[in-house]
């Protein structure tokens, strides 16, 4: 792990060697066959990949555990971003810094049979991810998380034409000490073997997250920390075609990925309890979930605190936010009376206004609230009143779910 760095640079970027600039070569008759016999075995290694245990992975990461039990597994440990960072669909459009480049990739028709070689605009980028500082699997010295995109667009003329098309290539990285670690291109995030396999074909313009297969000897990627990508769309032993890219570790800064140094959009991710380490005993619990329509959602807070005396105090706060929002503004808090215990009271209890309270989160671990309010003494003589501002902490993840 020593060999894996991140380099700071001024725009830390995904950099394209000088080679990749050099005019593009026909595919001859010889590496176009090579791609061709080359998909059955790359197929069957993936095939004998599903076939074996799950044992240890590089960098001492571990397998999503064997089980017949029923439920929820564990998080996926050999993602290379935290799972809070993508959902389907993935973007379609690059955002700056990005890096594209035309290549020409193996090519047939519907019979099966090699055409001439299409070519395609390859575009590399990055997605910013909250950020804890959590050490994972993949961000090993707790930096910035990120997640490596890149598109494959064919020619608006040809896109979607289906009679002749161009396949996926083989994409592998080298790193620190190690070579040849094979790379998964996932139309889907936060999955484990879901993969656009090599030879497929590549009928419309599709964007691919860059992830890590789950068997021990496909090698494994820090994505985020520098690295050469290597596509070769031919897969011959002179690596016709190929595109060797030199991509810098990720050390965004905030003229190159503003969004890193944002609030984070509020979701189900930060479903959880929050406190502050100093003062235990008082805190957060917080629900996000989705409205119907999927426009909004709907974001519950409980404060468990205390009145001047001491005794325990409940506040609630319950509103809805856009989605895409990164924070809850101005959002009214109560309390309730007339209640009891275990359900020992009326139909109802009354609900009283209390004040307001405004929530954010700098990160998936970090709470920051501001609140203002107080009790109707003709109501609670001696409630829970004051203004200010707090950042909590997050106690655990749900379910293994990582926001970070």
């Amino acid at each position: 792990m020593n060999a894996l760095i991140r380099v700071t640079l001024a725009l830390a970027a995904v950099v394209i060697c000088p080679s990749v600039l050099a005019a593009q070569v026909q595919l001859p008759p010889q590496p176009a066959a090579a791609h061709a016999s080359a998909g059955l075995s790359r197929l069957q290694k993936i095939a004998n990949g599903l076939k074996q245990p799950r044992g240890a992975q590089a960098g001492s990461v571990n397998a999503v555990a064997d089980t017949t039990q029923s439920g929820p597994r564990i998080a996926n440990p050999y993602r290379a971003y935290p799972p809070s960072c993508l959902a389907y669909p993935l973007p379609t459009t690059p955002v700056q810094p990005a890096t594209s480049f035309p290549m020409q990739l193996y090519t047939r028709d519907s019979l099966g049979n090699a055409a001439p070689a299409e070519t395609v605009t390859i575009t590399l980028w990055r997605v910013a991810c909250s950020s804890s500082g959590n050490h994972t699997p993949y961000n090993t010295d707790g930096g910035h998380n990120a997640a490596l995109l890149m598109r494959i667009d064919r020619d608006s003329t040809v896109d979607g034409h289906g009679d002749v098309f161009p396949t996926f290539p083989s994409i592998y990285s080298n790193q620190g000490n190690t070579t040849g670690n094979l790379v998964r291109a996932a139309m889907e995030p936060n999955t484990v073997v879901s993969d656009g396999p090599y030879d497929a074909p590549v009928i419309v313009s599709t964007t691919y997250v860059l992830e890590n297969y789950p068997y021990a000897d496909f090698g494994f990627t820090y994505f985020d920390y520098d690295f050469t990508l290597v596509i070769d769309p031919a897969f011959d032993s002179n690596c016709t075609g190929c595109q060797s890219l030199d991509i810098n570790g990720y050390q965004p800064t905030q003229g190159d990925y503003p969004a890193a140094f944002q609030n984070v959009p509020i979701d189900g991710y930060m479903s959880s309890a929050y406190y502050d380490p100093a003062h235990g005993g008082e805190g957060f619990l917080v629900d996000v979930y989705d409205n119907p329509g999927g426009a909004t959602r709907t974001v519950f807070a409980a404060w468990y605190t205390y009145d001047p005396l001491g005794l325990p105090f409940w506040l609630v706060a319950q509103g809805s936010v856009q989605v895409g929002s990164n924070a809850m503004t101005g959002q009214p808090v109560y309390y309730f009376t007339d209640g009891g215990f275990a359900g020992d009271f009326g139909a109802t209890s009354t609900l009283h206004n209390w004040g307001t309270i405004s929530m954010s989160w700098s990160d998936c671990n970090t709470l920051n609230f501001t609140f203002n309010g107080a009790t109707d003494p003709s109501v609670v003589a001696q409630g829970p009143s004051g203004s200010g501002t707090r950042t909590w902490t997050r106690i655990s993840d749900i379910n293994g779910l990582s926001c970070e």
